[in-house]
């Protein structure tokens, strides 16, 4: 198989998951071959109190450099531990904004973003979770706010409701390759529905749950109880119960690797 290098943005609000966030990236980073972008942005309306413009100039300054300052202080040791390269950027402006220039000058192939601890998709009021899943077609990770994989740790890896597509991809390939265990296959369905068959060099353990009010709960559950470290989903196709994808970001605390944008190919 061909490698190719990754290259991974990291947005962050730079909330207390972000060093956790950090460490699974440079984890996936080592796996497959790729290069790390941080990227956050302050909202000068957030830094600003006063009315005096040079007041404000002052604030807005002091608030870069000490926000800069920060970044490289969470960035620093887990590049070192990781040997993982770590380019930080910060910004001041309006946050959609910054992200599409970040996204269109830095071209990440995968995007990392941190879920939330409480009400895990609250992230939706500000639309950032939704605008990078609308305008970025590559794979984007929602990464567990307390799960840390270990370094050289072996990979569980799971697969959301038969959506095998996600598994023709080359990134896919690069993590499978990392994995000695079953592929564990979850799966809500009314009565008997048939798996897309690809020809995998692997077992497949499947789990199968009844569509109910609970279904969801239930496998989040379950993927916590078996240890799986990161669950592939389709982000454009969830399975013959039209599971909506805001609920499986906002209800499975695993990393999930969304693919299927808009505009996916195989690649």
């Amino acid at each position: 198989m061909e490698t190719k290098k990754y290259k991974i943005l990291v947005l962050s609000d730079l909330g207390d998951s972000t060093g956790n966030i950090l460490k699974n990236t440079a984890h996936l980073a080592k796996m497959i071959g790729g290069d790390i972008g941080f990227f956050h942005v302050k909202q000068p309306s957030k830094v600003v109190k006063q009315d005096n413009q040079l007041s404000a100039i002052r604030s807005i300054n002091a608030s870069y450099v000490s926000t800069k300052k920060e970044i490289e202080q969470l960035v620093g040791p887990i590049s070192e531990s990781y040997h993982q390269k770590i380019d930080p950027v910060v910004v001041l402006g309006n946050v959609k904004e910054e992200i599409n220039k970040q996204i269109q000058s830095f071209q990440p192939d995968i995007i990392v973003l941190g879920q939330r601890k409480q009400v895990p998709f609250k992230l939706l009021g500000d639309s950032i979770t939704q605008h990078v899943l609308s305008n970025f077609d590559g794979p984007v990770m929602i990464a567990s706010h307390d799960k840390v994989l270990e370094q050289d740790q072996e990979l569980s890896l799971g697969l959301f409701n038969d959506t095998w597509e996600c598994l023709k991809t080359a990134l896919a390939e690069e993590l499978l390759e990392h994995s000695n265990q079953p592929l564990k296959s979850f799966r809500i369905a009314n009565g008997h529905f048939r798996s897309e068959e690809i020809d995998l060099d692997k077992k497949i353990v499947e789990y199968n749950f009844s569509t109910s009010d609970n279904a969801l709960k239930n496998i989040s559950k379950y993927l916590s109880k078996i240890k799986v470290d990161v669950l592939f989903v389709n982000r454009e196709k969830t399975g013959q119960d039209k599971t909506n994808i805001n609920d499986v970001i906002g209800t499975f605390n695993v990393p999930l690797l969304l693919t299927g944008g808009p505009n996916f190919k195989i690649q």
